[in-house]
C-alpha cells in the first residue's frame, strides 16, 4: 500500500490527504466526512480577494489571485500569491484561468506584499509565488522576494522551466531572484506523470531544489543531486 500522509489543519478543520484519490478518500472516510475533492499544488481551497487597484506606479505586477492557509504549496502552511500569464497552456493544467497574459489584476508590488502579510492569513509558515509563470515577470518577481526575505520569510517558487534553463537565462534579475528563493519546484506539468508526485509537486517530473543559486554554484551549472 502506498504511504498516506494525513494532514488537520486545526484553524479551519480541513482535513487534507496526500496519497489517494478524491474517490479513494471518500470510500475511506465518506461515512464521517463531507465528499472529497482533489487538490493539489495552485489549487486553492478558497481564494481571498486581490487589493483594490491602485494608482498603477511601479513597480507593479500581474496576479492571478492571493490565498492563505495552503498546505500544498511547499512545507508548512503557505500563504500564496499566483502570477498571472504562462505561455506554456500544459494540458490538463489545473489552473488555465492564470494562463492569459493580459489577465488578473496588474497591481504595485506594496499591496500584493500586504496582502500576503495580512494577519487573517497567519499562522503561516512561508510564501509561496506560483502561475501562470513568475519568471515571465522576473523584475517583478523579484522585488517581491526582496520584500519577503528583508522580513526573514521562508520562499518557494513554482515554474514551468528547469532549473538548467533559468541558469541559462540572461536576465540579472532571473539570477538575483534564485538567489532569494529557499526552494525552487521546477519542471513544467506533465499529466501522464501526475500520479504519485509526491508533495508539493504536480507531476513526477518535477523536482524540489533547496537553495537553487547555491546548487548552481556548487554544480558549475549542472545539477546532479538537487532534488528530493
Amino acid at each position: 500500500m502506498s504511504e498516506l500522509t494525513w494532514i488537520l489543519d486545526p484553524t479551519s478543520g480541513e482535513l487534507v490527504v496526500e496519497g489517494l484519490t478524491a474517490e479513494e478518500a471518500s470510500a475511506l472516510a465518506g461515512d464521517l466526512l463531507p465528499p472529497a475533492r482533489a487538490v493539489n499544488c495552485a489549487r486553492p481551497l478558497s481564494t481571498a480577494p486581490l487589493p483594490a487597484v491602485t494608482a498603477p506606479d511601479r513597480p507593479c505586477v500581474r496576479v492571478a489571485r492571493i490565498y492563505h492557509g495552503s498546505v500544498v504549496d511547499g512545507p508548512g502552511r503557505r500563504s500564496v500569491c499566483q502570477f498571472q500569464g504562462c505561455e506554456r497552456s500544459c494540458p490538463n493544467c489545473h489552473v488555465p484561468e492564470t494562463h492569459p497574459l493580459g489577465g488578473g489584476a496588474l497591481l504595485p508590488v506594496r499591496d500584493v506584499l500586504a496582502a500576503l502579510l495580512d494577519p487573517a492569513g497567519t499562522p503561516r509558515d512561508g510564501v509561496t509565488i506560483s502561475g501562470g509563470e513568475p519568471f515571465l515577470q522576473p523584475r517583478a518577481l523579484l522585488w517581491l522576494l526582496q520584500e519577503l526575505k528583508a522580513r526573514r520569510l521562508h520562499t518557494v517558487v513554482y515554474t514551468g522551466y528547469t532549473l538548467e534553463a533559468l541558469a541559462r537565462r540572461r536576465e540579472l534579475e532571473v539570477q538575483a531572484a534564485l538567489r532569494l528563493t529557499d526552494l525552487l519546484v521546477d519542471g513544467p506539468y506533465v499529466a501522464a506523470l501526475a500520479d504519485g508526485a509526491g508533495e508539493w509537486r504536480g507531476s513526477r517530473n518535477q523536482r524540489l531544489i533547496s537553495n537553487p543559486a547555491r546548487v548552481l554554484a556548487a554544480d558549475g551549472g549542472h545539477l546532479r543531486s538537487a532534488h528530493r
